[in-house]
Formats: structure tokens, C-alpha cells, sequence
């Protein structure tokens, strides 16, 4: 009975430090992103280009692709 304890208990203490390192990994992932949504936002915008010709709007749309 007791084997069967230490076994649990090092399952579950393997368990737990894969758990606590899967959250860390995530937290790290979390940051980085966050950091290049603010990198993203703080790039100046640029205009988009001026529609020069003085055809109809048609070949401003790509048709969809069945």
C-alpha cells in the first residue's frame, strides 16, 4: 500500500511540475504577443494608394474564388 503512495504521490508531483511549466511557457507566449500587438500599434500608418484611373470601380475587387 505504501509503494502505491509514493507512487501516486510522484505521479502527481511530475504532473504538477509539467503543469507549472506549461503555464509558464503559455504566460511567456502571452507576453510576447501582447508585445507585438503594442509594437503594431505604435508603427506609423501608411494611406492607401490613390485610385488614378478614371476607369469604373470593376477592377478594384478581386472576385472570390470558388
Amino acid at each position: 500500500m505504501s509503494a502505491q503512495i509514493a507512487q501516486l504521490t510522484s505521479a502527481l508531483a511530475e504532473s504538477e511540475r509539467r503543469r507549472v511549466a506549461k503555464q509558464q511557457s503559455m504566460s511567456e507566449t502571452v507576453q510576447q504577443i501582447e508585445e507585438q500587438v503594442i509594437n503594431l500599434t505604435r508603427r506609423p500608418t501608411t494611406s492607401a494608394p490613390e485610385d488614378t484611373d478614371d476607369d469604373s470601380d470593376e477592377d478594384d475587387y478581386v472576385d472570390h474564388t470558388p
